[in-house]
């Protein structure tokens, strides 16, 4: 397999803001800077428009197709397989716009403009057909679930003797 960082296409804003995620942990900055870094490099990744672009240029997309593939296996991952790993993903990714769009240290202080703010990002990268990666990640979801809904399913039937 190719290297992950070679394979993954990163815009040039994503790109830069890696390089100083990288030297932030490599010089041993405070936990408050790193966290804020990847903080951005994360935004960057889920902010990400995908109009006029090929869906595998997210990152985001990348790295979920890449957890659907049983490497020792060489196969893709049945839905029951897969999906609860991209819910989780998802539910991760959606913290992450939470926090970044009404920070928990303000939630006090939150007025009625960044409500409205929060669902404007909301409607614009969280919701399917926005093409945003979690538009993508979200049909993924849905499909994976009309598969396993469709699975046939061993049938169960014991039966016992009657005396």
């Amino acid at each position: 397999m190719k290297d992950c960082c070679e394979l993954t296409k990163f815009s040039p804003e994503q790109r830069q803001l890696l390089q100083d995620v990288l030297e932030s942990l490599e010089s041993g900055e405070d936990e408050d800077t790193q966290v804020q870094k990847m903080s951005a490099l994360m935004m960057s990744m889920i902010l990400q428009s995908l109009k006029g672009y090929d869906q595998f240029d997210s990152p985001m997309i990348h790295f979920a197709a890449v957890l659907g593939i049983v490497e020792d296996e060489n196969r893709l991952r049945r839905g029951d397989e897969y999906s609860y790993m991209l819910a989780g993903f998802m539910y991760c990714v959606r913290v992450l716009f939470v926090e970044y769009t009404l920070p928990a240290a303000t939630r006090a202080e939150q007025t009625a403009e960044d409500i409205d703010r929060f669902l404007e990002l909301r409607k614009k990268y969280l919701v399917v057909g926005s093409y945003s990666p979690c538009s993508f990640l979200i049909k993924m979801l849905g499909y994976g679930k009309t598969m396993s809904m469709q699975k046939i399913n061993q049938p169960s039937i014991t039966w016992t003797r009657s005396e």
